[in-house]
């Protein structure tokens, strides 16, 4: 059902897959948000543009959905009847109690949340969440990111929600919007969690803040962010990340060698524990050549040492 739920919604195009692309099966999706992300922002510095982006952070994301929501998207996307009467039959037998020792009391109806776990959630939260986004994106127009380029007001990935808007009084109208369609469907965001980047001119400020749900967003100059594996900071700028990730290798290194285990083993945990880890930010961040070859010395040093090689075994042989 999952499958062909999935299919049937992308082939009639009920699904934005440029805004959100979380639980759509062979569509690319942190790694891509990721990068627009991060590519708008350095657009708006190098071209002197102002730019506001704001990741907003969904509370208890697995367990808020109400059920009503998932029902009026299953409603809005025509999703066959047999289909509806068929998820409205399982969602109605969710019951539960609390219980003390001195107390029991009757049993409720579960009327929010879906089972961790239920291999159809993934697209039934896509559903949910589109129905918000299609009734938000029309407070916003387009970012203007400068040479007849410009992208979506929002972009979703599972919990995470980005507002990047070019003007202020836009951004401020799409978080209240976000935020009353959150209120209307018994959902909300997590100030605390959330944060707002604002960029004048080219150059990042602090005088500008948002608010959401009556609470100030922090900014990333006073805490920076990670979103879906990239770090924001005030600096917007990917120097640290190449000495973080040479000391992720060092240490993580050297943690394997002190181990117990024998030489093909330490490889083991290298291969499939170790390189997994750093081939991320490699991937996401633009750290410098030299570098990557300090990484890589680093490697072929222990791995050469838990091989056992001759010294004069070359690198192209490893």
């Amino acid at each position: 059902m999952a499958s062909r739920l999935t299919k049937y919604l992308t082939e009639n195009g009920y699904i934005n897959t440029s805004v959100q692309k979380d639980g759509i099966p062979g569509v690319s999706g942190c790694l891509e948000h990721a990068t627009m992300i991060w590519e708008a922002i350095q657009r708006a510095k190098s071209k002197k543009l102002n730019l506001d982006v704001i990741w907003l952070d969904l509370a208890n994301t697995y367990v808020s959905v109400p059920h009503e929501m998932i029902q009026l998207a299953l409603r809005m996307y025509h999703v066959p009847q047999v289909i509806q009467v068929m998820l409205d039959d399982y969602f109605s037998g969710f019951r539960m109690r609390f219980s003390t020792n001195n107390y029991t009391n009757n049993w409720i109806n579960l009327e929010v949340g879906i089972a961790i776990g239920f291999t159809i959630f993934p697209i039934l939260f896509v559903m949910a969440m589109e129905v918000i986004l299609k009734a938000a994106e029309g407070s916003a127009g387009p970012a203007n990111l400068g040479g007849g380029c410009s992208m979506s007001p929002l972009k979703t990935f599972i919990d995470d929600t980005i507002i990047i808007c070019s003007k202020e009084d836009e951004t401020r109208r799409m978080l209240t919007r976000l935020h009353d369609l959150m209120s209307w469907c018994r959902m909300e965001f997590k100030p605390k969690k959330s944060r707002s980047l604002s960029i004048r001119r080219g150059k990042v400020v602090e005088t500008t803040t948002f608010t959401v749900a009556e609470q100030q967003i922090p900014t990333v100059s006073q805490e920076p962010v990670k979103s879906l594996g990239r770090w924001y900071d005030p600096s917007m700028k990917d120097t640290k990340r190449g000495a973080e990730t040479l000391e992720l290798a060092s240490e993580s290194l050297l943690a394997i060698n002190k181990c117990g285990h024998q030489g093909k083993f330490k490889i083991w945990c290298l291969q499939f524990m170790l390189i997994p880890k750093l081939l991320w930010p490699l991937i996401v961040y633009d750290i410098c050549s030299s570098t990557v070859e300090a990484i890589e010395a680093k490697i072929n040093k222990y791995t050469r040492k838990w091989l056992g090689v001759p010294p004069g075994l070359s690198d192209v042989a490893m």
